[in-house]
Formats: C-alpha cells, structure tokens, sequence
C-alpha cells in the first residue's frame, strides 16, 4: 500500500473513531499514571476487555484499553511493544507463537516485559452446558470466516446441510447426556487452564450460570475470574458493578431440556434476541453450500457432541 493509500485508509470515518476509542494505545494522547499502582496490560479477545474493565474498576491496577488480538495489524504490533515495555504485568489469554501470521503469541508477547514484569494467563472461556447446539467452527482456509446472521453454528442445521436436507436434524437425547455435555464442557476448560498455567475458572462454571453466548460470559462469570486475576496478580481491590452487562449484546437461546437437565429456571431467552425474524436456519444452510470444508470441520470437530446429542 503507497503513502497516500495508507493516509486515505486512516482518514476513514470508521477508523478514526476506532483510533479515538483506544487513544491511550494509539498514543494519540498519553496515558496518566497519578499513583503507583502496577500498570497492567490485558491482551486477548472480547473477554480480556471487560476483565481490564472490572480490574480498572477496583482502582488498585492502571490500564487502558487494547484492541482484541484478532484485529491487530502489524503497526498493532509495533505499539504493543512499546506498551509492554513500561508494564508490570501481562494479563494474556494464551495465545500460540505467530498467531494470524503476527509475532503476538503469548510468550512472544513476554519477551517486551521489563526485566521485573511478570505474566498471568486467564483462559479462553467457553461453556455451552445450557446451549448444547451451539458451536463455534473454524474454516480451514479462512479461521476469520463467520456464518450469516450470527457467528455461531447450530449443530442441527449442520448434520441437516451434512445429509444434504432442508430441515434441521431432530436431536435424541436424555437428560443424563446433557448433564455428561455440561461436564464435558467444563473438563474442556479445565484441560486448558492446566495446560497453560492459567487462572480456574471452572469451578465456578459448574454453579450453571446463564451466559449470553457460548463465548461471550456473564457478569457474575467475568467478575469470579477478576477476582482470580487479582489474586493472582497479588493486589486486593473490591470489582465495581459496571451497570450493564458487558457481552450483553447478543443473547443466544437457552435450551429447555439443557436447563431442566441441570436444574436452571430461565425465563425469556427461548429464540435469539436482539434480532429480525430472519430464518437463521436457511441463511446458514446456503452458507454451508458454500463452504463445504466447514461442515467437514465442524462434522469432524463436534462428533463426540453429536454422539451425546443422538445427531449421529
């Protein structure tokens, strides 16, 4: 990209108010530090932004806001490593060397830290006990590949686009294999937080809490794992209630038997919320006709789900 082309980009609307949204990053006005409390930098996905935001609310920890990993560009990079070198700790979800075609992997990232820096490890949350459908799946070709109208999977839809039917598969389950999914999810999140040296969380999963997605944590969640970072981190601090739920955005739909299974009561969450009465089921029917590699993936990815939930 020339000169020009690159000044124009930066010139656009959108990116403007991106920079403005994380200006302490993008050094467009420097961050203050009036105390000597450590500074913290939390790198991840959308869960490490609102872990800083409870952190920051404890008043115990300096921090500003950093993109989510997934969007860096190369001059991302550059300005990490300029944060880092003034950071007493790296609050990181794990993240495996040269992540994206970027040198941003978590121990990569530790190498910027000052001599007296120090790294904790928060894991990727994901529980899908009260959304047994649900999937997250990864094109082979392009891992930055979504399907229409929500970034998630539904496992029926996708058994139905495997068989090459229109209509979704009709699971057969019992409440044992749905209790036997929860856990399983939880032993999922407990490998990895072993794994990578992470901080637990799993314990308090197995509470059931209600989340909005199957990656996108509620508040009392994300509040149990700020308390985890904090004592990790060795600083005492009350976490602040921030007034909204901050993965809110998107509710996905709890499935009944899931919650009866596990002795949940939800009210109000039976279809996805906010959105249009577009037929989802369809939509990503015809996507899958477009990218058959993912119901590959995700057939191949999922089979012990689709077992339990008498899809296959």
């Amino acid at each position: 990209m020339n000169t020009q082309a690159r000044g124009n980009e930066l010139l656009e609307p959108a990116t403007v108010a991106r920079r403005r949204h994380y200006a302490d990053f993008y050094r467009l006005r420097a961050p203050i530090q009036i105390n000597e409390n450590p500074s913290v930098a939390v790198v991840g996905n959308c869960q490490a932004e609102s872990l800083r935001i409870l952190l920051d609310s404890t008043g115990a920890v300096n921090s500003f806001r950093i993109p989510a990993i997934h969007e860096w560009t190369s001059e991302d990079i550059d300005l990490i490593r300029m944060v880092l070198r003034t950071t007493d700790i790296l609050i990181m979800q794990p993240v495996r060397d040269n992540y994206r075609g970027l040198p941003c992997g978590t121990d990569q990232l530790a190498r910027f830290l000052p001599n007296s820096g120090s790294v904790v490890r928060f894991p990727v949350l994901r529980f899908d006990g009260l959304m047994p459908y649900q999937a997250i799946i990864r094109s082979p070709y392009d891992s930055s590949l979504n399907p229409p109208v929500v970034p998630y999977h539904d496992l029926r839809t996708l058994v139905a686009a495997s068989r090459g039917i229109e209509a979704p598969a009709l699971p057969s389950i019992e409440e044992e294999s749905l209790r036997e999914l929860a856990q399983m999810s939880i032993a999922e999140l407990r490998k990895r937080e072993k794994a990578n040296g992470s901080v637990r969380v799993s314990d308090f999963i197995e509470t059931w809490p209600i989340w909005h997605t199957i990656n996108h944590p509620d508040n009392s969640t994300l509040e149990f794992l700020a308390y985890q970072v904090l004592s990790a981190i060795g600083v005492s601090g009350e976490v602040q209630d921030p007034g909204r739920e901050l993965l809110g955005g998107l509710d996905a739909p709890i499935d009944a038997s899931a919650a009866r299974a596990l002795g949940v009561t939800v009210m109000g969450r039976e279809t996805w919320r906010p959105l249009p009465s577009e037929d989802i089921h369809q939509a990503q029917l015809a996507f899958y006709r477009e990218h058959p590699e993912v119901v590959e993936a995700g057939m191949k990815r999922h089979a012990q789900r689709l077992r339990l939930l008498g899809l296959i």
